[in-house]
């Protein structure tokens, strides 16, 4: 008899244990209602500024107002916000219009801004600055944060017009510890040619309809051997410059007959436009690479195949 009474007060207790436990575990999981996912646990390259607005508060949210000037954001931005320059994370080399800095340049840039490994950051353009944004995605997803960078869906314009709070302060900043780990995201010519017939990769041209053709077009006019074509205009609104519904951009993504499980290989002419087509093929659930010397490089050379 004692012994059941023993037996009993035991598995109460570790029922109760157990039960506070879980929702310790829900607490911690949903704190604050911040996810880095959707509700089909997919990562969310695109955030809304109701989002935004709702999660500001967690600390692991780093927004970073993306523009071309320091004026921009002196003259308003999302509260505690930080600031940067394309500049910083893109720059040109005698070779190349656009590649990323060096990586422990970007890597001193984030910790400055209070990055670390389990930030999540949102960049806000404005002015529909969307190509270097998503420029400044790529390549911050190059040094490690795959998956825990977003871009803000109409940028600091629609922030501004849903009537949110604007600061024009400087936010106080803890040193963040980022470390770096190189995600191959971007590739190179060599690698282009030994996977030009590698059925494990669908190439796709990010450059305008007319470019892809080859009716206009220099050095030499026309395309990748093989590649297939998704112009800017098929993946956000050329006068908003704002992405089109995750819908739409899948239903033109799959206008492309893309084999399947094919992994994507964009390109365009200096790898910018094939950046902004690298965060729609995210949102549309792909896992996509950038040939970063793209048609610059590529058409340079008149050893490498092109066709019209």
């Amino acid at each position: 008899m004692i012994e059941k009474r023993v037996n009993s007060h035991i598995m109460k207790k570790l029922f109760i244990t157990l039960f506070f436990s879980l929702i310790l575990i829900t607490l911690i999981d949903t704190r604050d209602g911040f996810s880095f996912q959707d509700n089909q646990n997919k990562v969310m390259p695109l955030v809304s500024t109701s989002w935004l607005k709702d999660n500001l508060a967690n600390p692991e949210i780093i927004v970073l107002h993306v523009s071309p000037t320091r004026l921009d954001y002196d003259n308003g931005h999302i509260p505690n916000a930080g600031f940067l320059w394309p500049g910083y994370v893109i720059i040109s080399t005698e070779n190349e219009s656009t590649v990323p800095a060096p990586t422990t340049d970007i890597v001193k840039l984030l910790r400055s801004l209070g990055v670390n490994n389990n930030s999540h950051i949102v960049l806000c353009g404005i002015y529909g600055n969307i190509i270097p944004v998503c420029r400044v995605f790529v390549n911050l997803e190059h040094i490690g944060l795959k998956g825990r960078v977003s871009v803000l869906d109409g940028g600091f314009d629609a922030w501004a017009e849903a009537g949110y709070e604007i600061s024009t302060l400087n936010p106080v900043t803890t040193k963040g510890k980022f470390e770096p780990s190189v995600n191959e995201n971007l590739v190179n010519g060599k690698w282009m040619l030994t996977n030009l017939e590698n059925k494990k990769y669908c190439i796709i041209d990010a450059r305008a309809k007319a470019m892809y053709d080859g009716t206009t077009g220099l050095p030499r006019a026309g395309h990748i051997k093989g590649a297939k074509n998704l112009p800017p205009t098929e993946i956000y609104d050329a006068k908003t410059t704002r992405f089109f519904e995750s819908q739409k951009i899948a239903e033109n993504f799959n206008k492309l007959n893309i084999p399947a499980n094919s992994r994507l290989v964009f390109y365009c002419h200096t790898g910018n436009s094939a950046s902004a087509a690298y965060v729609a093929a995210i949102i549309a659930g792909y896992d996509p690479v950038i040939y970063d010397g793209s048609m610059e490089e590529w058409a340079s050379r008149s050893d490498l195949p092109m066709e019209k």
